[in-house]
């Protein structure tokens, strides 16, 4: 017989891995997306990125479905593709090809912090000296990140940086509206599926004449044609499940913890990829990264 607290640990366990798949298979989309923005606008990739990956789940999970749909269900749908797709892609996207898959790395991190905010201000958590002692710890050690490889980075783009912020708030409130419905009892893989083909269907109306340039570059070679499909079935339909199946089992700070590896992570591709050896200012942000993670994952959330 399985005891309750061991199932609690397990879930947690399970939420956490799904966390750390999407923290960092988004860490290599940046790194992807941005060497397709050379070709294609930001609101093109974000609108076939949400139309199709969409599309996909619906086909795999519409079965999910159950009993009737309520007007309110739906009206919270909508919001959660305009926050979390529609205008987070857009901010998104265009500061990522402004500013740098390390910056935008950097940036992100105070995700779990703002979500973190925004879940206790809808109440969908309770306050945690424990969780905010270790998002502290976190987004110090961040700011010590800055602080210590800016020198050696290329210039800031200011704008870039701005807009990847907003698209970080923007994205907190759809998460905070998507565990309000996942504790509902609504499935997960139907937000996930109804947030990207309507965020990405509402970018489309915007880039419809940019069909042909998408077609062109996707069909150019076997890279690019790579590229997308990472872009649209790992960075989008995949990862966008796995981040809402995590809020089955983890609060929404919680779920975004391993966002804090990505600028290592992102530091480690610059090396082996492009050669460019990491600052050793990241070995004790790992440290308090890793320090960070335990007390925001371990936090009393009820």
């Amino acid at each position: 017989m399985t005891l309750p607290h061991a199932n609690t640990r397990n879930q947690k366990l399970l939420g956490g891995f799904y966390s750390f798949v999407v923290s960092f298979t988004f860490c290599v989309h940046f790194f992807v997306a941005k060497d397709v923005l050379h070709t294609i606008s930001p609101t093109m990739l974000g609108a076939v990125r949400g139309v199709i990956g969409g599309l996909i789940l619906y086909i795999l999970f519409f079965s999910h479905v159950k009993g009737k749909f309520h007007w309110k269900t739906a009206a919270t749908l909508l919001s959660i593709a305009f926050f979390g797709y529609f205008i987070n892609q857009v901010l998104f996207l265009k500061g990522l090809k402004l500013s740098t898959p390390l910056n935008t790395a950097v940036i992100m991190n105070t995700i779990p912090v703002m979500t973190a905010i925004m879940a206790m201000i809808f109440r969908v958590e309770h306050f945690s000296w424990r969780k905010l002692i270790g998002c502290v710890i976190g987004f110090s050690m961040i700011a010590l990140l800055i602080i210590f490889t800016s020198h050696s980075e290329l210039v800031l783009a200011k704008q870039g940086n701005i807009l990847i912020f907003a698209s970080v708030i923007t994205l907190c409130i759809a998460t905070t509206q998507t565990k309000l419905l996942v504790k509902s009892g609504f499935p997960s893989t139907m937000i996930s599926a109804s947030m990207l083909f309507f965020g990405g269907l509402g970018l489309l109306c915007f880039v419809i004449d940019e069909i042909p340039t998408l077609i062109d570059y996707s069909i150019a070679t076997e890279m690019n044609f790579a590229k997308m499909a990472f872009e649209i079935v790992i960075a989008t339909s995949l990862i966008y499940l796995l981040s809402f199946k995590s809020l089955k089992y983890l609060s929404p700070s919680q779920s975004m913890i391993f966002i804090y590896l990505q600028p290592l992570m992102a530091a480690g591709i610059d090396y082996v990829m492009y050669d460019k050896f990491p600052p050793w200012i990241l070995a004790p942000v790992f440290l308090g990264v890793l320090i960070s993670g335990y007390l925001v994952m371990s936090a009393d959330t009820r």
